[in-house]
Parts: structure tokens; sequence; C-alpha cells
């Protein structure tokens, strides 16, 4: 039997899973025009249903960048690498459940890294129910992480947990923790780990045993509390296959 391990290449790729399938939700100033830009930045998930290839990420993000464009007209705001005019691309937004839905088909093929394969497609929608005897996986990107290394070029580590314990379900919601302390870890690029600030809107993926092992998207982080290591996640279930919120 093989120990947990990151050196082992499965473990890995458990581990790196959910960040294949989101990009960093960024806005404030455009970073072409100043070396130190005044950024602030979520998680997005990306999924595809129908055929609509979609981006979601916390109500709470959105409504931020709300405020900050009200005093500063040319704020800018990203999924990755792709420039959008939320307003314009947004499907359905919901303050109760910290949901955003954006259509983001026009980008796909037409931005550097931003393919059809970055965006997870489930074979079933709805999701299946999740209880306290699954095992999760998330990620998303620290806003401590994120880096300006040049006139228009950023730099965003990930963070991503491949095996983690549903602590409560609720109607619409999970709670899970972190346990850093208990996990396997690896550090790259000589980040540090500090606040996890910048994960909202973090793809959540139950591991199902099937034939084969297989991830299935159940939710979106929404919320983290740092000092009692407690992390919300809103259910996937809230999104109709048209990528409106029931």
């Amino acid at each position: 039997m093989e120990s947990v391990s990151l050196d082992n290449p499965f473990f890995d790729e458990l581990a790196k899973y959910p960040v294949r399938f989101s990009t960093p939700v960024f806005f404030g100033d455009s970073p072409f025009s100043s070396y130190s830009a005044s950024l602030r930045n979520g998680t997005g998930s990306l999924m595809k249903l129908g055929d609509k290839y979609l981006g979601v990420t916390c109500e709470h993000v959105l409504r931020e960048y709300r405020r900050i464009k009200e005093a500063q007209t040319q704020t800018v705001f990203h999924f990755g690498r792709a420039a959008i005019n939320p307003e314009e691309h947004l499907i359905s937004e919901n303050r109760v459940y910290d949901l955003a839905v954006f259509d983001l088909t026009p980008f796909v093929g037409e931005v550097p890294d931003f393919t059809a394969a970055k965006f997870v497609e489930p074979t079933t929608w709805p999701p299946r129910d999740v209880s306290r005897e699954d095992v999760i996986c998330l990620g998303g990107f620290p806003g401590i992480w994120r880096e300006q290394i040049n006139l228009g070029h950023l730099r965003f580590c990930s963070f991503s947990s491949g095996a983690g314990q549903v602590h409560a379900v609720g109607e619409h919601h999970l709670m899970t923790r972190v346990e850093v302390e208990k996990c396997v870890t690896q550090f790259n690029n000589g980040v540090v780990l500090g606040s996890l600030g910048g994960l909202s809107g973090g793809p959540v993926f139950v591991w199902r045993k099937e034939s084969i092992l297989a991830a299935e998207l159940v939710g979106f982080i929404s919320e983290y509390q740092e000092c009692y290591d407690l992390m919300r996640v809103t259910s996937a279930n809230l999104i109709r296959e048209n990528g409106t919120l029931v």
C-alpha cells in the first residue's frame, strides 16, 4: 500500500484537480496602467451547462466591484485573462445565496488559455446530494499570493485541497474545515500559508466512487471563518441548466 505523498503523481493530481476548472477573478486598477495596480480578487469556477460556458463567483465579489466602480469609473473586471463587462455578461445574481453567474461563451477560444478544456462539463445536472460521509476537494486563489511581476503581468498562486471532510450539510450549503495541520502539504514558488481570503467562488467537488474515481461539482466556496477554521460552501444545485439561479 502506497503512502499519501505529493511525490506520488496520483495524489499530486488529486490535490491539483479543483484549480484546473477555476481562474482568478480580479478587479480594480488595470495592471497595464500601473506597476503597482490596486487590485482585489476572488476566484471564478468554470463550467459548461448545455451550450453555455459559465463563470461562477460570489455575489459579494461582484458587489465590491460595483462599489469601487462608482468611485473609479476606469475599474476593470477580469475572469482570468478575459476582461469582461460584468453587467453585460451577468446571467443571474442572488445576495442571499452569494452567487453570481456569468456567460463567458464569447470568450472561449478567443482569449489565451481560455479554452473549452478549462470548463468542467457535468455528466448530469443538478448534482447529487452531499452527505457527511463524502470526501471533497476544493481550490482557489488567495489574494495574499497575488503578485504583480511587471506592467500587465500578474501572477496568482493557487491553493487546493485534494481530500477534505464534510462537517455539516444544510439545505443550500455545506460546511468543511481546511485543517492544514493534519494535511500533507506542499508549497511552491516560496509562498507561505497565510490568509485564505480570495478563495470566494472557488469550485468544490465530491469524489464519487464509480467504475473509476470521478469528481462531481457540488458547490462554490462562499466564506471562510479563519478563527474557527470553518468554510461555507454554497450548493451548485442552485444553478439551473440555463445558468439562472433558482
